[in-house]
């Protein structure tokens, strides 16, 4: 007995342990075909490690309220927050070099797969007997196919390996009366990302209730108030983080909310072919799917390696009337309803299912579950047959209907993916043949670990077919900033030639930036000028005036592009890079003579609007009333000057008489600031800018930025924070005397 509760305790290491090694299968071969670095394509390129890189230089530089590298400029929390700014695995990172980051992308990815493992072993080792189950079934959550398909967005996998603390946390309030960790995972996973805390928060909620209606919750006062009190404080630790955030984001015009009758409750055919697809084939990469779609960003993706929906079948339809099971179909509901799966993103109307990793924890535990019971596993494979078969019928039905011209993209991949199915389905109905459910159990433990290990490889290697550039040209990429060296902080733009995001790199103010988290007033300008911006900028050089206005003072070629045609001079060669500088662009600060409406100005087309822009200051009729008369001025300047600074910037004018000074840097609430020592009001001119009064003669103007709702995020932060020291020391001190009490009858 002694020899079995030791072994039970050793089992969250085994669990860590097994998750490690199996991510060292997936990674470490990558790493070592890359020179020690560990790239992708795509997104995990040109984001996740030049975000990462540039979000610990500016930690050190003490940058962090405000960065001049994402596009015009922007508040830095709210940029990076989705990105897992306060995440404990970038924390990791910043602890080194920032050049030290695309060696260490690597290694902390396999650690992501072995806290995975051992997070949500923790959670399901609760519901079943025996302890190894729990194991296999943390190998399914680890490396399920959303973790797999997942590996382009690498943020991803910190909310997943966090996340069945949460459940953890909650169950051990309730049911153990273990107060004060359901708090802090609250704060923690706020903390990592605040936008997948919203649906983890819903999710939670419904597996409050689902637990209360089928009792294996026993409803309490006092574990409900704990559960409040815990609930609140951590969301107020976190209140630094989610302030800010909110407050930056709800300009985003990504989150749309313009639902009608038949979209809350209908989606589109592929979809539903797509959820469908997702629980009886192997995981697709995003980029080059195999069928359905060319391409699907959605994070469809719910397959449990090898087992599929096998185990989690055979486990509901025995015990369909068990909180799990039950949980299950709610969450199917949830998954087939529009509206219901938009709830875990603070129901924007645009779909993802990005959600996917905490049903697929409850999956992973009815599979335990299952084996936990010894279940028949025959029930699971006819389930999963009858799927297949909807499937293949739904698709033949879908083509017809809609005379789809092509629904195989890449015929090969479709190949392996029914071969590697086909295969499972039958070993799986071999070894459910075994007579000793122990052989059943290592048969079906080898099998997992084995599809981990090739499924694993195979989706990056496809994810690497389609970008098969050498690690040569990605290390020049990320060394790009030791090649040019630029001096200063510029207003910059790459050429078509070049990679996004290279403002990161440089340390310049790039255009070319692929971030969808960029200022609200960003987006108010574009739309202005009828500029469809998504999850990426892309003006080009060839919108010469456009980048001129944009005080684009250089830009950078990386192949042979011949910008001198639109009016660039070329500077000099560095490398692979050609430097080309725009001897018309605007400098930040400057003034015009002429001014036109809002009204007016939506009525002119394209090109009239961006040489009106270069000419003339957009204004409200407010404003016009307030500043018509300087701006008629006709005022000059003999000295205009610019420093960016951390987090602001200082300008110098000296003006032959008042007027504005436009300034093309992103209107924000957080800015303020004074002339000449005297604080000044900030207006928001053309659709998205901030500009000054100056005076008539010499103006020292300083902009600091302080993001809205940080001030008062911090103050909640640390009041919350001092509470939850004295709940703490309460707790404790309640158990001390309870425990005296104990000894002493």
């Amino acid at each position: 007995m002694k020899n079995k509760k030791i072994k039970e305790k050793n089992m969250p290491l085994v669990a860590f342990l097994i998750s490690l090694l199996l991510g060292c299968a997936i990674i470490v071969p990558q790493i070592i075909k890359g020179h020690g670095i560990f790239n992708l394509i795509a997104d995990f390129n040109a984001q996740q490690i030049p975000f990462n890189k540039i979000v610990n230089q500016s930690l050190k530089e003490g940058s962090f309220l405000w960065t001049w590298y994402n596009e015009l400029g922007s508040n830095f929390i709210g940029t990076f927050s989705f990105y897992n700014l306060f995440s404990p695995f970038n924390i990791i990172g910043y602890i080194f070099p920032s050049g030290w980051f695309e060696y260490l992308v690597g290694p902390i990815l396999i650690l992501k797969y072995a806290v995975a493992g051992l997070t949500s072993y923790l959670f399901i080792q609760r519901y079943v007997k025996d302890k190894k189950y729990a194991i296999l079934a943390s190998l399914l959550y680890a490396f399920s196919g959303f973790q797999l398909t997942n590996t382009l967005f690498y943020h991803f996998h910190d909310i997943v390996a966090l996340f069945p603390l949460l459940l953890y946390a909650l169950d051990r309030l309730v049911y153990d009366d273990k107060k004060t960790i359901f708090g802090l995972v609250v704060a923690l996973l706020a903390i990592t990302n605040w936008f997948f805390f919203i649906g983890e928060v819903v999710f939670v909620i419904i597996y409050y209730i689902i637990k209360l209606i089928t009792k294996s919750y026993k409803f309490t006062i006092k574990s409900f108030i704990s559960i409040i009190i815990e609930s609140l404080l951590g969301v107020m630790l976190a209140a630094f983080v989610l302030l800010p955030s909110v407050l930056f984001t709800s300009s985003n015009p990504r989150i749309s909310n313009g639902w009608n009758a038949t979209s809350m409750l209908r989606y589109s055919d592929s979809v539903y072919l797509e959820l469908i697809r997702s629980m009886v084939l192997p995981s697709q990469i995003m980029s080059f799917t195999a069928i359905i779609n060319s391409a699907n960003y959605s994070s469809t993706e719910l397959f449990l390696p090898f087992v599929g929906m096998i185990l989690m079948f055979a486990y509901v339809v025995k015990n369909y009337k068990k909180w799990d099971s039950i949980f299950i179909i709610i969450l199917f509901i949830f998954m087939f309803t529009p509206i219901l799966n938009s709830s875990f993103f603070a129901f924007t109307n645009t779909y993802y299912s990005r959600w996917f990793y905490m049903p697929i924890l409850i999956f992973c535990l009815a599979s335990a579950r299952c084996l936990d019971n010894k279940c028949k596993l025959e029930t699971g494979i006819i389930m999963n047959m009858l799927l297949i078969f909807t499937f293949c019928l739904l698709s033949y039905v879908y083509i017809n209907k809609y005379n789809v011209q092509q629904f195989i993209f890449n015929r090969n991949y479709f190949l392996i993916m029914i071969i590697i199915t086909i295969l499972n389905i039958c070993l799986i109905m071999i070894i459910n043949g075994l007579k000793n459910w122990e052989n059943k159990f290592k048969m079906l433990f080898i099998c997992v670990c084995v599809f981990i290990c090739i499924w694993g490889n195979y989706t990056i290697y496809k994810y690497k077919q389609i970008d098969k550039s050498s690690i040569e040209s990605y290390e020049n990429y990320l060394n790009v900033n030791e090649i040019l060296n630029f001096q200063k902080t510029y207003r910059t733009n790459s050429s078509d030639s070049c990679p996004y995001n290279y403002g990161y790199l440089t340390k310049t103010s790039n255009l070319k930036s692929f971030n969808s988290n960029i200022n609200g007033s960003s987006f108010e300008f574009y739309n202005s000028i009828d500029y469809g911006r998504g999850v990426a900028t892309i003006i080009k050089p060839s919108d010469k005036k456009l980048n001129d206005f944009l005080g684009v003072e250089y830009v950078i070629s990386c192949g042979n592009d011949k910008l001198e045609e639109y009016g660039y001079t070329f500077k000099e060669k560095k490398g692979t890079f050609s430097i080309y500088h725009n001897d018309d662009y605007k400098k930040f600060g400057f003034n015009v003579n002429k001014y036109v409406s809002t009204k007016e100005f939506k009525k002119l087309s394209y090109e009239e609007r961006i040489g009106a822009l270069n000419n003339s200051v957009v204004l409200t009729n407010n404003q016009i009333k307030k500043y018509h008369s300087i701006i008629a001025n006709d005022a000059s300047y003999e000295l205009n000057e610019y420093k960016f600074m951390k987090n602001g910037f200082n300008s110098k004018i000296i003006s032959t008489n008042e007027t504005l000074a436009i300034y093309t840097i992103p209107y924000d609430d957080g800015w303020s600031a004074t002339i000449n020592g005297k604080k000044v009001d900030i207006e928001k001119v053309d659709n998205g800018f901030i500009a000054v009064k100056i005076n008539k003669g010499k103006n020292e103007i300083k902009f600091k930025y302080f993001p809205k709702g940080l001030k008062e995020g911090l103050m909640i932060s640390g009041v919350s924070l001092i509470i939850y020291i004295i709940y703490v020391i309460l707790y404790m001190k309640g158990n001390w005397c309870c425990n005296e009490k104990r000894k002493q009858n």
